[in-house]
């Protein structure tokens, strides 16, 4: 399985070129043929959290941003997994799909660990794919214990779209290579399961998602990673 993780370069509430900007890092991708891109949480939004951005910005599911990306999906022959805001009667949840080659939804979470006005999932699914078992986490609840218990130990990979950023100054790489990378690989290490982590990069708040990627073995190796503070794809080949 090649799994490709793209740092989307984001900017806040520009739906339309960040989605662009996916459209053509798809095609720059054609030639390596990826079986499943993975994209950050809150993939063509950016982080938001407010209920007038909720009204604005929130989507169905299905809807237009799962039906363009099953579209996508269809037309490249790949297998994506995205973050999104999710309108539901009962709230907004700060979603993650995967959609398989033929256009499908065939899995979703809900982030547990959110704070308001989010709703809370409650609950980890097992998701079957033809690559085999898999799971997915949005950004915190990688790090809590309760959510840690649900996963199934089962599964081949477990994806993590994740919208990360340091207070006051992001990206900062001697944070990140003397601090931060390692609260991943142990977080990994917990959870026994060989992840796919991938970050929104943000650059028009100082503060914005620091960006990379990186691909963690089940004992908390660090198998691959891209640069810090990047939107560089990170392409891997999965055994």
């Amino acid at each position: 399985m090649r799994i490709c993780l793209i740092p989307l370069r984001t900017e806040s509430r520009q739906s339309g070129s960040n989605s662009q900007q996916f459209i053509d890092r798809l095609e720059q991708l054609r030639e390596q043929k990826p079986d499943l891109i993975c994209l950050p949480e809150c993939t063509f939004t950016g982080y938001l959290y407010c209920q007038e951005d909720f009204k604005r910005f929130a989507e169905y599911i299905p809807g237009p941003t799962t039906q363009e990306m099953a579209r996508l999906a269809r037309s490249y022959n790949v297998s994506l997994c995205f973050g999104m805001l999710e309108l539901t009667e009962q709230g907004v949840y700060d979603a993650a799909i995967l959609i398989d080659r033929s256009g499908a939804i065939v899995g979703m979470h809900r982030k547990i660990v959110e704070k308001l006005p989010f709703m809370n999932g409650n609950h980890v699914k097992s998701i079957d794919t033809d690559f085999g078992k898999m799971g997915i986490l949005v950004c915190a609840d990688l790090f809590d214990e309760e959510v840690i218990e649900q996963l199934d130990p089962g599964l081949r990979l477990l994806m993590v779209p994740m919208s990360r950023s340091f207070d006051g100054s992001s990206s900062d790489s001697r944070r990140w290579e003397s601090e931060e990378r390692e609260v991943y690989l142990e977080a990994v290490r917990k959870v026994g399961i060989p992840t796919a982590l991938v970050n929104a990069l943000e650059t028009s708040s100082p503060d914005g998602s620091f960006g990379g990627a990186m691909i963690v073995q089940a004992d908390g190796t660090l198998a691959a990673e891209s640069p810090h503070g990047s939107d560089k794809v990170l392409v891997y080949d999965f055994e």
